[in-house]
């Protein structure tokens, strides 16, 4: 908002609240704290704070309004995750803080959980992965620490340790690490509660379907839009002593 919406924004709550007392210097304290909003925001604070019953309305209940609202809006959205073994795209995440905050400025609608489409009496029973997967649905997956996990019990998917062999590095194949890789972790409580172990075809083709979204997001936004960069995370692996 800039200086002379907020002159138009103070106007508009003069005319609502005729009783409350402004002079030449109240738009300029008020430009201090709105700045960051637009005045479409502003206004539909103030119309929702003197419809509440209020007869006067200060700056920070018109911040307090144009923020619950925004946390509203977030609430009600629903947005892609991150892919499985995300390996820090910056495209990606560029994309979610870019949606973020359109999300919250109100420039595009909350994306709500699609609902799942209605069943068939003519389909057939689901069969092997698919059929292992609904069986275990609601069963409780079990951590490490509830002593129920074996993590040794599986191979694992990104190093290629064996079965009851520690993970090794993927830089070094000599260095043997002190934790698993989290992917075998994954595989192991996914063992543990019978449920089928991930696709890695499925994991890579949902990987490059996100990225493309993400890019096709990104593309889409209004020219000198500025997205920060986030560091790239610290990749260094830890070796076993």
């Amino acid at each position: 908002m800039n200086e002379e919406e907020t002159v138009m924004l103070a106007r508009y709550v003069r005319a609502l609240c005729p009783q409350q007392r402004f002079d030449e210097y109240t738009a300029d304290a008020w430009h201090d704290l709105l700045s960051p909003y637009s005045l479409d925001e502003a206004r539909a604070a103030v119309t929702r704070h003197i419809a509440a019953g209020n007869a006067f309305v200060a700056v920070g209940e018109i911040v307090t309004e144009i923020r619950k609202a925004r946390n509203d809006r977030l609430d009600r959205h629903t947005e892609a995750e991150p892919p499985a073994g995300d390996l820090g795209d910056r495209t990606y995440k560029a994309a979610l803080l870019a949606e973020r905050r359109a999300i919250a400025d109100g420039r595009i609608e909350p994306r709500p959980v699609p609902a799942l489409p209605p069943g068939r009496a003519d389909e057939q029973p689901t069969t092997g992965r698919a059929r292992a997967a609904l069986a275990a649905v609601g069963n409780h997956i079990p951590s490490v620490r509830e002593g129920v996990v074996n993590v040794f019990s599986v191979a694992c998917r990104i190093c290629h340790a064996p079965a009851g062999r520690n993970c090794t590095s993927t830089r070094d194949s000599r260095r043997r690490r002190t934790d698993p890789h989290p992917a075998r972790l994954e595989d192991a409580r996914r063992a543990a509660t019978g449920l089928p172990p991930v696709d890695e075809a499925e994991v890579r083709d949902e990987i490059q379907h996100r990225l493309a979204v993400s890019r096709a997001a990104l593309a889409a936004l209004p020219p000198g839009t500025k997205i920060p960069i986030p560091a790239p995370p610290d990749a260094e692996e830890p070796a076993a002593s």
